[in-house]
């Protein structure tokens, strides 16, 4: 999961933001419609992972419930970077880029603090 959230963040940050034509778009869109499919059908197994069986549905739900508010607040937020902009979508990318290496360090510090930076 962090390496895969580290490479989406990196396809935003030097794919995309400075991405000028058409090839560069859709080599972004293919590498990171993979990188972020792993995040979404990884999540609710890392959870189940770290979980007790009787803990799973409710700490999945939990999860889902914590990026819903990521989404519902996301989605105006970004419109509206991009309407100051008059369309341009610069700061868009910048405000996605730093949000999503938040989101790895996030990923680093719970990696961390339950097992330590040992590979088992």
């Amino acid at each position: 999961m962090i390496v895969t959230s580290f490479l989406s963040t990196v396809l935003v940050l030097a794919l995309w933001l400075p991405a000028r034509g058409n090839v560069p778009y859709i080599l972004f869109a293919a590498l990171y419609g993979f990188s972020t499919g792993a995040f979404v059908s990884l999540a609710p197994a890392l959870v189940a992972q770290i979980s007790d069986v009787r803990e799973i549905g409710v700490r999945t739900g939990a999860m889902f419930g914590a990026i819903s508010v990521a989404a519902l607040v996301g989605n105006p937020i970004g419109g509206t970077l991009v309407s100051n902009e008059g369309g341009d979508y610069l700061h868009l990318q910048i405000f996605c880029g730093i949000m999503m290496l938040g989101g790895s360090m996030v990923f680093v510090a719970s990696r961390w603090s339950l097992a330590g930076f040992k590979l088992d």
